[in-house]
């Protein structure tokens, strides 16, 4: 991908783009993280890693290009899951040279006890919208990430 060189006129726009994007993800994630750690024992990153499995993306290295990690960091994740009792790990029966991962009973709760909460507390957030607004924005984050809503 190569960048086209920024014209003057968006400067204040991205920084503006950058700064606002930069203060509601710490807003945000100042309000969820000690929710998903008192109500479910689990932080925002374990939260988004086991969703993406259930979506999903049931091999490490399938998982760490989902979420754009290299594979040594999720390997590291992936052990605490385990040995959280969130996660298992399995030889996959139709490859044996692949890993397949799994939620147990107790990750799945976990995840979606913790989406409820997460999902309660974005709403008071995005319900400061307008509809129209929030659709534009939506599809705004679809565009600057070049993928669709399914994606």
């Amino acid at each position: 991908m190569t960048l086209a060189p920024a014209t003057p006129d968006l400067h204040e726009e991205v920084d503006r783009f950058l700064h606002g994007l930069w203060r509601f993800n710490r807003a945000l994630t100042q309000r969820l993280e000690p929710l998903l750690e008192t109500k479910h024992g689990i932080d925002p990153k374990t939260y988004i890693i086991l969703k993406s499995i259930d979506s999903g993306h049931h091999y490490p290295k399938v998982l760490a290009d989902h979420l754009k990690i290299p594979s040594t960091l999720i390997s590291r994740y992936l052990d605490g899951l385990v040995k959280q009792g969130l996660l298992e790990r399995h030889i996959d029966e139709h490859d044996s040279r692949r890993i397949r991962l799994t939620l147990t009973e107790h990750g799945t709760n976990v995840m979606h006890d913790s989406e409820e909460t997460i999902h309660v507390l974005t709403r008071s957030h995005l319900a400061k919208l307008e509809p129209g607004v929030l659709a534009g924005l939506l599809k705004a984050l679809d565009s600057l990430n070049d993928q669709g809503p399914d994606a």
